[in-house]
């Protein structure tokens, strides 16, 4: 008799010891994003920077021509030494009037000063993009329609968010509104968000307002000349 009361006694603590692993493992899903410290301010900056310009020996009668030549190929990449993506830039002066020659190279060297307006973003700033791809790994989305943001599903928090797959009659209609749809540029939710989309949990309305989604900025990526930035959503 004993026995059997020491046996129910630890089938009831396994139990018990399961639903509290269950819960501990949910949690620890809930609370793993990294989120980093919020940063104010915006994701665009001005700044006055100094540049060396290389100007090949076609511009040596005219090193404007070259200096516009080298800041134009600037323009929507990343430069590691200002460390932001060029956009534009203006107030160009010659810090001097002649180019430099080093050794037996035919290419002048001239010092020049410019304003630029920059995109530098960084972790923990707060950034809206356009949603444009929606499947259960990642929420892809474009930023003032130039830059590409991704928000990776284990960087959504579950408590919140879950993916709801969408039934076969909204594929159907789906399909059936892109093969009679008119205008084949733009492309249709079912096109963009395919098999289902991002939903506040336990209801089924989408994440965002108007196409449009907020985020933390976690991660900025960059490859060659090019940044990208990985977020998470509140």
């Amino acid at each position: 008799m004993g026995e059997k009361r020491k046996s129910r006694q630890k089938d009831a603590s396994t139990k018990r010891s399961k639903k509290g692993s269950k819960h501990a493992s949910t949690e620890t899903t809930q609370s793993s994003i990294p989120y980093p410290k919020p940063v104010n301010g915006s994701s665009f900056c001005e700044c006055t920077t100094r540049l060396t310009v290389t100007l090949a020996p076609a511009h040596s009668n005219d090193h404007w021509a070259g200096i516009h030549e080298t800041l134009n190929s600037m323009l929507l990449r990343f430069v590691p030494q200002i460390r932001g993506v060029v956009l534009s830039y203006s107030d160009v002066k010659m810090l001097s009037q002649t180019a430099l020659l080093f050794n037996d190279s035919p290419y002048g060297q001239l010092e020049v000063s410019a304003k630029l307006l920059l995109w530098r973003p960084t972790s923990g700033m707060t950034l809206k993009g356009t949603i444009n791809v929606q499947s259960p790994d990642h929420i892809g989305l474009l930023l003032w329609n130039t830059f590409n943001a991704s928000i990776p599903a284990s960087f959504i928090p579950k408590n919140k968010y879950e993916w709801r797959p969408f039934n076969e009659e909204e594929l159907a209609a789906g399909k059936a509104e892109d093969e009679s749809s008119e205008t084949k540029d733009s492309e249709s939710d079912s096109a963009k968000f395919g098999s289902g989309e991002w939903v506040l949990k336990g209801s089924s309305q989408g994440i965002g307002t108007n196409g449009s989604l907020e985020f933390i900025v976690s991660d900025v990526i960059r490859a060659d000349n090019v940044l990208s930035v990985t977020g998470a959503l509140h």
